[in-house]
């Protein structure tokens, strides 16, 4: 998605790499700015190097909480009139004030959502867009079979859509070849939090290494196609 208003700047401070690509991918995606670092003082140093519209700041960080960083942030002048959004799935997250506090995990299509109403409340600011890079291509993994496994809110329509999705798309492939699970985060946190789900809807594909996410409802078969052809995986 490209505009022609200024790039907005994020900064995202999360200390889990899976997760923190998961969240920058997604953010990138809606043509965001994205700077990322992993913890707290890392996250201050990048305030200190430059100005970001928004602070994105998982809630449990090592050394300090995101909150405390974002507190020492305001006291080092740092903040100026970025946002602030801490995330987190702690029950009772303490000294979270004067910012917005989102509970993982994450509806996809609601939480982009929620950053776009904040920066469409915002000031534009001019800024010289930083140049892209492009991806390199992944490479081809070949596996006996693919161990898939899709995360959902049962309560959103972007999961319920994606599940059909899925499931229509799945009746392409053998069977034998792929082994495809449901799970609701609400049911299943554990497992949610040790697949690096940050988002509902989320792909996972856990097997064949290295593992791969993906994001959203699905609407886009060809992404999911592509992903097994990549494991040696063709419809049948």
């Amino acid at each position: 998605m490209t505009t022609g208003n200024p790039r907005r700047r994020i900064l995202l401070v999360e200390d889990d790499e899976d997760t923190r690509q998961l969240l920058a991918v997604a953010l990138e995606a809606q043509d965001y700015e994205v700077a990322q670092a992993g913890d707290a003082e890392q996250g201050l140093a990048a305030l200190r190097r430059g100005h970001f519209d928004m602070i994105l700041t998982d809630y449990d960080l090592p050394g300090k909480t995101g909150a405390a960083m974002l507190r020492e942030a305001s006291g080092q002048r740092l903040v100026h009139e970025a946002a602030t959004l801490v995330v987190t799935a702690h029950p009772d997250p303490e000294d979270v004030v004067e910012t917005t506090l989102v509970r993982k995990p994450l509806d996809l299509e609601k939480f982009l959502l929620q950053v776009r109403r904040i920066f469409e409340s915002m000031p534009a600011r001019p800024r010289k867009p930083a140049p892209r890079v492009a991806a390199a291509p992944p490479l081809r993994v070949s596996a006996d079979g693919v161990e898939m496994v899709l995360y959902i809110s049962p309560d959103s329509p972007p999961s319920l859509k994606a599940q059909r999705n899925m499931e229509r798309l799945l009746k392409g492939f053998r069977a034998a070849d792929i082994a495809f699970e449901v799970l609701d985060v609400a049911q299943e946190p554990e497992r949610a939090e040790k697949d690096n789900v940050v988002f509902t809807p989320t792909l996972v594909k856990r097997r064949p290494e290295p593992r791969a996410w993906i994001l959203g409802d699905l609407s886009d078969p060809a992404v999911v196609t592509d992903l097994l052809h990549m494991c040696g995986i063709e419809p049948s």
